[in-house]
Parts: C-alpha cells; structure tokens; sequence
C-alpha cells in the first residue's frame, strides 16, 4: 500500500542577515506568529543534536528487535497515525497555519491534519485529563522568546522514529528572524530550538533545531492518508461504491 503523503515545494534558500528581526513593537507587545509557512530548506534549517539518537542500553535491546521484525510496511505514517511531539515539528513537507491569541496558540498541519494546542500560563491554562500524541503544551514569554514546556504525552513505541515514553518531557523555544531570500527579498521565519528528555529511552537530551518560513502563497490543502486505507477495505471486501457524477442532471 502506498500513501503519497509528501507534497514537495520549492523554498529559497535563505542566508542569515545580521541581527534579529520583528522584535517586540514600541508599545511593547509581543510577536505575532500568526501566519501559514512551509518548512523551510537548507543548510542548517533543521538539525539534531547528537546525530544519532542516544539511546540507551535498555532502548538499544528494544531498537533491535524493533528492526529484526518491523520493515517499512509497518511504518505507522502508512496507517495515519499521528507523529505527534516532537517529531511532528516542522519535519515533514506540509503546510502548516498558526493561529495566535493572547491565551493561546492554535497549530494545524496540513499532514495528518493534526492539531496543537499551547496554552499561555498566565491565562489559567486547563488541565489535560489523559496523555495524547501532542501532549500538553505551557507557554511564556521571555522577551520576543516563547518558551514552551510539554508533557503527558502518550508512548511513541517506534523505535526508528524518534521513540518517547511517557517519561518524555518537551521544551521549546520559539522565535521569529528576518532573513534575505537568495532573490534578495527579505523573508520571514518562524525558529523552533526543542529539546527533548526521555530517561528512560535516551542517555542524554536530544537537541533540534527546526524552521518554517512565513509563505503567504500557501493554503492548507485537504490530506486524505485514510482514503487509502478506506479503498483497500473496500477491496478486500469486493465492494464498489457507486459513481454519482454519472447520473444526469448538474451543471453542464
């Protein structure tokens, strides 16, 4: 079964200007992250610290036998399940549209049409009653700097994807730069500097780095990974379902 989950772009590549830009206004707001943007591509747009997961002895007994018995077939992308924190960050190719509000902010990926939610703690946050695949997300501001804090998140078992357990704890560091586009114009970028704790699967912290560039172009699409799984029921069940553009009658 194939899921054609990657919609490729073409993004500039984007050179560092000095400085940063879109700090806090005059009137001492703070930024705004509202926006689309697609991750952006590139020398040093998105890395990871260290380069190979730091697993731990346990974990590494785990990763073996995780290789001896699962191939790509059981990848769960192929079954539409979620990647969730902190591999859904800015990774794969999709657009991505943030909703920013004083109590919150509001994330929706056009791949696997996940959602995320991160609540400012100064606007008495809810609490979550049962672990998901985003978890639950904290935020402050320090300076033009949003930190954000997130756990409760559920096990990842999928030890070629960057597993968690649910001992996973999540921090984040967002901000916004000003770059030039190898066209000379500036461009807008949204910085994601995350690091991930996980004791009981990793020896160390694991460091990335990730980056969205602001692309007014863009509109979210609609992303059908369970179509495909719905088609093969269907033919493992002989079934055809019935064809309504045939009938007459519409517009012409």
């Amino acid at each position: 079964m194939a899921i054609g989950f990657w919609r490729l772009g073409a993004l500039a590549l984007a050179i560092v200007l000095p400085g940063f830009a879109l700090a806090q206004a005059a009137h001492g707001t703070h930024p705004d992250f509202s926006g689309l943007y697609f991750p952006a591509l590139g020398p040093g747009m998105r890395t990871q610290t260290p380069s190979q997961l730091p697993y731990n002895d346990a974990a590494k007994k785990l990763l073996a036998d995780y290789q001896k018995h699962f191939t790509l077939d059981d990848d769960p992308g192929r079954y539409c399940i979620w990647p969730g924190m902190p591999r859904a960050v800015w990774g794969a190719p999709f657009t991505v549209e943030i909703q920013q509000r004083p109590q919150d902010l509001s994330i929706y990926w056009e791949g696997y049409g996940m959602y995320r939610k991160i609540y400012m703690a100064d606007h008495n946050p809810p609490k979550q009653l049962v672990p998901s695949a985003m978890g639950h997300s904290v935020a402050h501001w320090e300076g033009d700097t949003l930190v954000v804090e997130t756990d409760n998140l559920k096990p990842y078992p999928y030890m070629t994807r960057m597993a968690t357990s649910s001992a996973a704890h999540v921090v984040e560091r967002l901000h916004l730069e000003e770059r030039a586009a190898a066209n000379g114009q500036p461009a807008k970028y949204l910085v994601d500097e995350l690091v991930v704790t996980d004791p009981k699967v990793y020896t160390e912290p694991v460091k990335i780095k990730a980056t969205l560039q602001l692309r007014t172009d863009l509109s979210l699409i609609e992303y059908t990974c369970t179509d495909t799984l719905w088609d093969d029921y269907l033919t493992q069940r002989g079934l055809t379902l019935p064809d309504l553009d045939e009938l007459p009658g519409g517009k012409e």
